[in-house]
């Protein structure tokens, strides 16, 4: 029965350039190349290589190595919510 669970994770999952264009609104900035480390694993990763579900209320990002939630995003009609409380950090590099 896991094997059908994660082949059906699996099946939802897309990587994070798929949300590249939200994740630019919201930073003002292409952040596919910004690192985020897991907070529960500490291992680094581009945000465009975490797993991302799309399936949710909202947009959720895992780490690939742990599948912790890095973070959670959620737009409604007045706001957009951004939580990271599983990255560690977020790097992202210097704009001239």
């Amino acid at each position: 029965m896991e094997t059908d669970e994660g082949d059906m994770n699996t099946a939802l999952m897309v990587d994070g350039n798929a949300i590249a264009g939200q994740l630019q609104q919201i930073f003002g900035r292409d952040m596919t190349m910004a690192m985020a480390r897991c907070a529960a694993c500490a291992r680094e990763a581009e945000m465009g290589a975490l797993m991302v579900f799309t399936q949710a209320p909202g947009v959720v990002l895992r780490c690939p190595a742990c599948q912790a939630v890095i973070a959670r995003i959620v737009e409604t009609p007045t706001a957009i919510y951004l939580e990271a409380r599983g990255a560690a950090f977020l790097r992202m590099a210097a704009q001239p």
